[in-house]
């Protein structure tokens, strides 16, 4: 790639790409598939996470924010974060597979709502990208996350909708892994 292009992969064409080597009748090894599996799962995941599928733009952040990376947030434990950070840990803080198992094991009251039947039979990538999107302008990108420089201090409000709607985010995600 030369400076100045762009890079023509994305979170869309790979979900499209990874699905359609995922079945035996591609003529792709098992490993391969397996592989293809993973990071299927992985972006799918990413896509209903809304700081995924928009950037902001302000005349602080003429280039955008790196999808939440370049805004710094204090959440309730006191912690200065990267908003991305925040909203990819907000199940419980971890950043590996053993940390996700291990936490979900220690507070068994963590439950996923069940998924709007309606969203979770939409298998378009494009559509998820479009409603995270729309997600991330409704919850993320509000008070007290603002257009200038940071940190944000989040409130009880703003940490209780950023719970619910990554578990809402999260079940519909799982949902639509099925299919």
């Amino acid at each position: 790639m030369t400076e100045g292009e762009i890079d023509p992969v994305k979170l869309e064409t790979q979900i499209v790409a990874f699905t359609t080597a995922l079945p035996a009748s591609s003529g792709l090894p098992d490993s391969v598939r397996s592989y293809d599996l993973v990071w299927l799962l992985h972006l799918v995941g990413d896509t209903h996470q809304p700081l995924h599928a928009t950037a902001l733009l302000s005349k602080a952040l003429k280039k955008g924010n790196q999808g939440g990376n370049l805004i710094d947030v204090t959440p309730a434990n006191g912690q200065t974060a990267k908003l991305h950070a925040c909203w990819d840990g907000i199940f419980g803080g971890y950043s590996t597979p053993s940390g996700a198992i291990r936490d979900s094991l220690l507070d068994r009251n963590i439950k996923l709502p069940e998924p709007d039947p309606v969203r979770a039979a939409n298998s378009d990538p494009a559509e998820w990208l479009k409603e995270s999107r729309k997600e991330a302008i409704e919850f993320v990108y509000v008070a007290p996350i603002r257009y200038e420089k940071s940190p944000y201090e989040f409130d009880r409000s703003y940490e209780t909708r950023a719970r619910n709607l990554a578990r809402e985010q999260a079940a519909v995600a799982a949902a639509r892994s099925k299919t």
